[in-house]
């Protein structure tokens, strides 16, 4: 399956090689990345698209609505179509930590995505 390609992100900065191109990401971790920004954005900010983005910003530094969390993170996950929806599972770490886990479509092993609601911004 193609999972697609996108820009390597690391906290949410585009990564240059040495000789300064773009460096890319592909594979089953184009989707943790494409999730994990995903989460990132909040429902309804995005002018151009409305329906992106989650209620997960929303969450930052709550300490009560674990089960609200979980439930967000795992639609997230199971509405994109290249996740096998069997396989999402989200859990509670800590107090502000939860960890996402899923399986891409034909992919062998999961991705995994931890999430700190302590020091997570929104965009």
């Amino acid at each position: 399956m193609d999972y697609g390609t996108d820009f390597l992100l690391v906290d949410d900065d585009i990564v240059f090689t040495p000789d300064g191109d773009v460096e890319i990401v592909s594979g089953p971790r184009t989707i943790a990345q494409d999730i994990d920004q995903e989460l990132k954005i909040v429902k309804k900010r995005l002018m151009w698209d409305e329906e992106a983005g989650s209620s997960m910003p929303l969450f930052l530094n709550d300490t009560v609505n674990a089960s609200a969390v979980i439930s967000e993170l795992e639609r997230v996950a199971i509405a994109d179509p290249r996740v096998d929806p069997v396989s999402v599972s989200a859990k509670r770490r800590d107090e502000k930590k939860y960890r996402l886990e899923f399986r891409p479509v034909g992919a062998i092993t999961p991705e995994t995505l931890d999430f700190d609601l302590g020091t997570r911004g929104e965009q």
